[in-house]
């Protein structure tokens, strides 16, 4: 008969949001899969349990992925669990229990911390719906169309992570770019330091440069949008194909020049994906204009 996977949610900070269920588990199972052995076998040794610990990082997941099914599959009993919280969110962990469900292996749920959770209920926003990103992209390109596509969405809660090297960077193209943001910025969430800084994407800025304590620990970002502006007001704008005609009249050269002065001077209205796509239907529509017979 088939062992049981368990995918148990550890503490972020503080040792005692653990629950005596994930102690139980932990104490009974046959083998844990950690993300981080040395960290899981710290976890262990404070809780005074002993465990047959296995890596089960990003970089080995999938190849471990089969092993471990390969014991399930034999009666014996896994824990599945990140260095901090729930697995499988923003950690490692999914191809093992995807390779669990396929092969028709239970996979229990053992609830507990989340960063993600703790976050948006200290928050103070109501909260009907939201989106989760893992982590803020590196790529500055990538960073600014991320921050876009947040600015179009229906969903206005986002959660994001960031590391403390990297924040100010962050925080600094959201002033940028959603100035009229409104942000709930949590670091070290439950440990003895945790701080949560609110307020407008400016001023948690100047606040965290005034810490010198800031480029420590992990954050979580909470961030709400005003209410995107009502679709007849986009129907109002002028449309992307009349921005890039306009370039060509005024300044020449081709359309992908149109594509990027239009990007360049009208960046906040339109995507350069929507600007592509728009370049493609005007140049039908002049093919077809130029193709048609004289009257």
């Amino acid at each position: 008969m088939p062992g049981k996977l368990y995918v148990v949610a550890t503490p972020i900070g503080n040792l005692g949001d653990i629950t005596e269920r994930a102690k139980n588990v932990l104490q009974e199972v046959d083998i844990i899969a950690a993300e981080d052995t040395r960290s899981t076998g710290k976890l262990l040794s404070l809780l005074g349990l002993h465990g047959r610990t296995v890596s089960n990082h990003k970089f080995n997941e999938r190849e471990q992925a089969k092993a471990l099914v390969s014991e399930l599959l034999a009666g014996k009993n896994i824990a599945l669990v990140s260095d901090a919280g729930t697995p499988c969110i923003s950690d490692p962990g999914w191809a093992l229990v995807s390779a669990a469900v396929r092969e028709g292996i239970e996979v229990i749920g053992v609830c507990g911390p989340s960063a993600v959770a703790t976050a948006l209920s200290v928050s103070g926003f109501e909260i009907d719906s939201f989106s989760f990103y893992g982590f803020f992209p590196r790529e500055q390109g990538e960073a600014a169309e991320f921050l876009e596509r947040l600015a179009r969405s229906d969903i206005r809660v986002f959660v994001i992570f960031e590391s403390p090297m990297r924040i100010k960077k962050t925080l600094g193209m959201i002033a940028e770019r959603l100035p009229n943001a409104e942000l709930c910025l949590c670091n070290d969430l439950t440990k003895l330091h945790e701080r949560i800084y609110r307020g407008s994407p400016e001023s948690v800025l100047t606040e965290l440069i005034a810490n010198p304590a800031a480029e420590k620990g992990e954050y979580t970002l909470v961030m709400r949008l005003p209410p995107a502006k009502a679709k007849e007001e986009k129907s109002e704008q002028i449309s992307p194909e009349a921005l890039l005609f306009d370039s060509l009249i005024k300044r020449g050269g081709t359309l992908r020049d149109a594509v990027a002065d239009a990007h360049a001077r009208w960046g906040k209205a339109y995507s350069k994906n929507e600007l592509k796509s728009a370049a493609l239907r005007l140049k039908e529509f002049l093919d077809k204009l130029s193709n048609r017979p004289e009257e």
